[in-house]
């Protein structure tokens, strides 16, 4: 009896090694170069693999380490014709060491493709196997993808998985210098949704910053700066958010239409027009959605330009990019929905010839019709609203026009009607009187006037310096309407080197003791 259970033990062991060793060898290779950030030796391995000799383990082996060295190059996992063969293999394989992995993969897909409970579903799955089986890369990756779903409509959670993450993958032996960035910035992302205090956000992305500093990685350091310039936006920091988007695209080793545009953007918030529409020009939109945001961008530019005529065919190109991208995002998304309303259909019919399948198709096919008229409804909206938006803008803009122009009008009047004290006042250079009297209504004509012509000067230099006398202000006056230092002193009755003392004087109430400008300069810039 013994000798026959050793028997069968050894024809067991020697059936499964004889198994064993029918395996294409070159899988785990593949799947190991894959892992180890060399996706595209794992590609050229795996095309030369004949997949129609190919068991069931090595083709969800084989399937699997396919997607993964796709993804690792960049490559968006928007088709699940491999990825659903791994998943489907090691779906009732949970103790399988690729179990959390085929998971992570499989969420990526339904991600990608709007399905976030899906993709939720199966990152949840893969946290817990990751960790069970002490692949916390993995578990780190889904925990990063849940977070990126979450932050939407659930910033907390979002904020909980981004923390773990980044806790869990600092303490990894051997974790890269780049993916600490990455995590870091994922955080402060998250944390974003959640705070409106943008200072812990712009803390965790400078330390972001010398990780990619360290790990000498320039595609790390300029997505860095651009996330920080992002925080500082969103601070209202926009001199510093210009600051940091340039450093962005000084480390970007190639033209970034997203990079290029924030920077454009920055600007057009500074006011600095000229730059804006010379940066924007060096931008190349890529797809639908950067011609959108391009031509949006380059209306608000003409429109405070006050060049409404510019602004309005821009704006027919930014209704004419909208209208294309949300009829391609229709066409998309019908055709997703259409493709998985096949599926479904195939599966039923497999499933069943019950005359419930009907009910279920029927089902499918209104859900589908539901969600497209819903999509279609909610773009005009969103369209209509944006016309009303901007038609409202272009009337507010008209008001404002009019209303300066009121303005100039009654100020030219104005102006005109009291020339003469000014007048007076620059004849002083030529007249031989050795004195000049102003009255109280001369000091308030010259007030008036400077008040009109030179941006609420009085009015703006007593706000400022509240500390200044009457008598003070008055002589400020004659300093600003740039009378020379001769005729502030006929003026005054007191020498010309008096008037220059008091000059001097001035610099310590206007706060330029420590200044190399003068009372003189200072007053005329102001």
């Amino acid at each position: 009896m013994k000798r026959n259970i050793i028997y069968l033990v050894l024809f067991v062991t020697v059936l499964i090694s004889s198994c064993q060793s029918n395996h294409d060898k070159r899988i785990p290779v593949a799947l190991s170069l894959a892992e180890n950030g060399r996706p595209d030796s794992a590609l050229i391995q795996l095309n030369k693999i004949d997949q129609s000799m190919l068991s069931d383990l090595d083709m969800a082996m084989y399937s699997l380490a396919y997607t993964m060295a796709q993804d690792k190059t960049g490559i968006d996992i928007d088709n699940d014709s491999l990825i659903r063969t791994a998943y489907t293999y090691y779906y009732n394989r949970p103790e399988d060491s690729l179990y959390a992995k085929s998971q992570y993969y499989m969420g990526k897909y339904y991600a990608l493709n709007d399905s976030s409970e899906k993709a939720l579903q199966c990152f949840r799955k893969s946290i817990v196997m990751a960790k069970r089986k002490h692949d916390y890369d993995t578990q780190c990756l889904s925990l990063f993808q849940q977070s990126l779903i979450l932050r939407e409509y659930d910033p907390d959670k979002a904020m909980l998985c981004a923390k773990a993450a980044n806790s869990i993958y600092n303490n990894l032996k051997g974790s890269k210098l780049s993916n600490k960035a990455y995590y870091l910035l994922n955080l402060a992302e998250c944390i974003s949704y959640k705070d409106d205090n943008p200072n812990i956000c712009i803390s965790l992305a400078r330390k972001a910053i010398r990780y990619a500093i360290q790990s000498n990685d320039s595609i790390t350091i300029s997505n860095s700066y651009q996330d920080l310039a992002s925080f500082y936006g969103l601070g209202g920091n926009i001199t510093l958010a210009l600051k940091a988007t340039s450093e962005s695209l000084r480390y970007n080793n190639k033209d970034d239409f997203s990079k290029i545009f924030a920077l454009s953007q920055f600007y057009v918030l500074a006011d600095s027009l000229t730059q804006a529409k010379r940066k924007l020009s060096e931008a190349l939109p890529l797809n639908i959605n950067d011609s959108c945001a391009y031509y949006s961008l380059k209306r608000d530019i003409a429109i405070k330009e006050s060049d409404l005529a510019n602004a309005e065919s821009l704006a027919d190109s930014t209704d004419f990019y909208l209208d294309k991208k949300n009829s391609e995002n229709l066409k998309t998304r019908n055709t997703y929905y259409s493709l998985m309303l096949q599926k479904e259909i195939a599966r039923t019919k497999a499933l069943s010839e019950s005359k419930w399948k009907s009910y279920v198709i029927l089902l499918i096919a209104v859900s589908a019709l539901i969600i497209i008229l819903l999509m279609s409804f909610i773009f005009f909206q969103k369209k209509k609203q944006m016309n009303e938006k901007y038609e409202k803008g272009v009337k507010l803009h008209n008001m404002e026009i009019e209303h300066k122009e009121i303005q100039i009008t009654t100020m030219r009047k104005f102006l005109l009607s009291k020339i003469g004290i000014i007048q007076r006042l620059q004849s002083l250079n030529q007249s031989k009187h050795k004195l000049l009297l102003l009255s109280k209504d001369d000091w308030e004509e010259i007030e008036i006037f400077l008040n009109s012509t030179d941006n609420d000067f009085v009015v703006k230099i007593k706000d400022d310096f509240p500390e200044l006398t009457t008598k003070d202000i008055q002589f400020l006056m004659l300093v600003k309407l740039k009378l020379p230092y001769k005729s502030i002193a006929l003026i005054y009755n007191i020498e010309e080197k008096s008037v220059k003392q008091r000059m001097f004087l001035f610099k310590k109430k206007l706060g330029l003791q420590n200044s190399k400008m003068s009372t003189k300069e200072f007053i005329e810039r102001y």
